[in-house]
């Protein structure tokens, strides 16, 4: 679990030599509709196989880019959540242990910049919140209890006649 974000486990190997992938690699924009993908050295080579042809259209698949802030790449952001929820929200020690490339304070400062913060985020979960609690309060049932034994069995009762 621990290295989750860089299993190679995560994506199908490389149709033409069948290695795992690594980024970055090649997915053809024309074949699918499961994805064609292919690593540097087999897209080098030219593969073709059954209908994907050399000339097809191709994505480069990377997440080595910034997206939040520069010296934090996409990778990166995906791991510190990742992170932050298996081992827990504060617990920057084990998150900067699982990240592996930031150290715990470098993701307490970033996470909290980013993602409890930013007003962005911050609206979105107070919305969410507010939704979850609209829903709930909505849909709730009251529990009342009879006060008369007869009147309850004679509602079992009535209740049994009607199912049956």
């Amino acid at each position: 679990k621990l290295d989750r974000i860089y299993d190679p486990s995560d994506k199908p190997p490389c149709r033409g030599c069948s290695s795992n992938l690594v980024e970055p690699y090649i997915k053809c924009a024309e074949c699918g509709p499961s994805p064609f993908l292919l690593c540097l050295q087999c897209f080098t080579r030219g593969f073709e196989f059954k209908k994907h042809e050399s000339d097809h259209k191709y994505e480069i698949m990377t997440s080595d880019f910034p997206v939040l802030e520069p010296g934090w790449t996409a990778q990166e952001e995906m791991a510190l959540l990742e992170a932050v929820m298996d081992c827990g929200f504060g617990n920057w020690q084990d998150v900067a242990y699982q990240m592996r490339t930031k150290n715990k304070e470098e993701c307490e400062a970033h996470y909290m910049k980013n993602f409890i913060n930013n007003p962005l985020f911050s609206s979105t979960l107070l919305n969410l919140r507010q939704i979850e609690e609209a829903r709930t309060a909505d849909t709730a049932i009251p529990f009342k209890r009879h006060c008369s034994t007869r009147h309850s069995q004679r509602h079992r009762h009535s209740l049994f006649l009607f199912f049956c």
